[in-house]
């Protein structure tokens, strides 16, 4: 073999190694996320919410879940009792939402038509069922609530809210623990699968009609974009939305005159981006099928992926916990890891 082609091969061999080594810098430098804990539950985890004492977890076969943060301890919860003695069995419960302040819970069950199932965990060892309100064929797509003050515009004193998009609208509903004064306000762009409420306004990520800002005092449509794929789940943080597009991946919204918002970026992930959430500069995103992602959002412009990670399998939501990330898997259950 002559001189010349071993040099020419070694060259070639030497240019080839060194991209290689520079798209894997350019992902994953360094390992930022460590597996510290695997917590099977039954069926599919869809969603999660976390206060300062559990991890709820919503799956689809019987029930949910409520984890300890102390111990990661797993109660598998498939029924209430009400508080005239009877039986409330739960089905497949695909959203969850909590009120701590006032110790409410909120439960979308699919096999009681979409019913919001209302649950009193005053007492954290015998959770009380309250009533069911909407139902219907509502598919319900995003559910959320939280403490707020006495509203001054209606009678009685309503001090939470349950919010949640279904057929397509954005809803939202004031509740006194006893009384819903329901269906305060609707919102319908046409689309509606994810939400997110800052001070003064709603965001809307509105399927293949992209995102939807809404002024939060009179519900009036202050600007929208429309984006590639289909605007699944929105979270904001200092003026900038992060929108999960499905098969479109990441987008990355300048809101900071939210009657003309500006994309800055976008991402595009393998799978299906369906859940994300921000705690900083960090971003964590599921991708479905493709696993999850973990960027640094230091500048929105330049997103920087600082790991991707297929070993969890098909995940379907994903939520931070002070230094850990915590994700719902489907093939595993929960994973808890613990960031860099």
């Amino acid at each position: 073999m002559p001189k010349s082609y071993i040099i020419t091969l070694a060259i070639i061999v030497l240019i080839l190694l060194s991209s290689c080594a520079k798209r894997n810098t350019e992902y994953q430098e360094e390992d930022w996320l460590t597996l510290r804990n695997v917590l099977p539950i039954v069926g599919n985890p869809l969603d999660i919410k976390i206060d300062d004492n559990y991890i709820y977890v919503a799956h689809d076969q019987g029930g949910m879940s409520r984890i300890s943060r102390a111990d990661y301890h797993i109660q598998w919860i498939t029924e209430f009792w009400a508080e005239d003695g009877s039986q409330k069995v739960l089905g497949r419960i695909k959203k969850v939402a909590v009120v701590p302040e006032h110790n409410f819970m909120f439960l979308v069950d699919t096999e009681a038509t979409d019913a919001i199932r209302v649950i009193n965990t005053s007492d954290p060892d015998s959770l009380i069922y309250i009533l069911d309100f909407i139902g219907g064929t509502s598919n319900i797509k995003d559910l959320d609530s939280f403490a707020i003050t006495p509203v001054p515009f209606l009678q009685g004193t309503y001090k939470m809210v349950c919010a949640y998009c279904a057929a397509g609208s954005f809803k939202y509903d004031y509740y006194d623990g006893t009384i819903f004064n329901s269906n305060v306000f609707t919102i319908s762009p046409g689309a509606a699968a994810g939400f997110k409420l800052t001070n003064n306004y709603i965001f809307i990520a509105a399927e293949q009609l992209g995102l939807y800002i809404y002024n939060r005092n009179d519900r009036q449509l202050i600007g929208n974009i429309h984006l590639s794929g289909e605007a699944q789940k929105v979270e904001v943080n200092n003026n900038i939305a992060y929108v999960a597009g499905r098969q479109s991946g990441l987008h990355i919204v300048d809101v900071s005159n939210p009657a003309s918002p500006v994309l800055l970026s976008t991402f595009d992930t393998s799978g299906y981006a369906t859940s994300l959430a921000v705690s900083g500069n960090k971003l964590a995103l599921s991708s479905g099928g493709g696993g999850i992602y973990l960027f640094d959002v230091s500048i929105p412009s330049k997103p920087q992926l600082l790991q991707h990670l297929t070993s969890c399998g098909y995940t379907n939501t994903v939520k931070f916990m002070d230094n850990k990330l915590v994700v719902g898997a489907r093939d595993q259950g929960i994973l808890i890891y613990e960031i860099k």
